[in-house]
């Protein structure tokens, strides 16, 4: 379980940085405050998604192999709700969330979950260096 939790860990620290590089579109878009405001707001949603991922899972492991999958399908439909919620409100409220951001800032837990294997391997360099 200590490793499921480093990795959660490694997801957040992955989001946070996909983040900050997608504020560089800042420059391409005409209504910064609403780009920026959409990806914190996605980003946001991707960090909860990611915990909401590792504690479905955790919980699952708990139950038989057919309520586990009861489980987890409950857990996804959850978190696309929450997706689809996040891109309403950027389609009620173009003025004040960027649609663009919200979808980068979601999309930055799939990037994160891509490089977790870099973001593990220099935080277990920079762990070990302080040592």
């Amino acid at each position: 379980m200590q490793e499921a939790k480093q990795t959660l860990y490694e997801l957040i620290i992955g989001v946070v940085l996909c983040g900050i590089l997608f504020l560089i579109g800042n420059i391409f878009v005409s209504n910064r405050i609403a780009y920026t405001l959409g990806l914190l707001l996605g980003c946001i949603i991707a960090g909860v998604m990611s915990v909401h991922m590792h504690h479905a899972l955790e919980q699952a492991m708990l139950y038989d192999a057919e309520n586990a999958t009861k489980k987890m399908q409950k857990g996804t439909f959850l978190r696309l709700l929450l997706m689809v919620a996040a891109l309403a409100a950027a389609l009620l409220l173009p003025q004040w969330i960027s649609l663009i951001g919200v979808a980068l800032g979601v999309l930055s837990l799939k990037f994160s979950a891509y490089l977790q294997p870099l973001t593990h391997k220099v935080l277990q360099n920079f762990i070990n260096k302080g040592r």
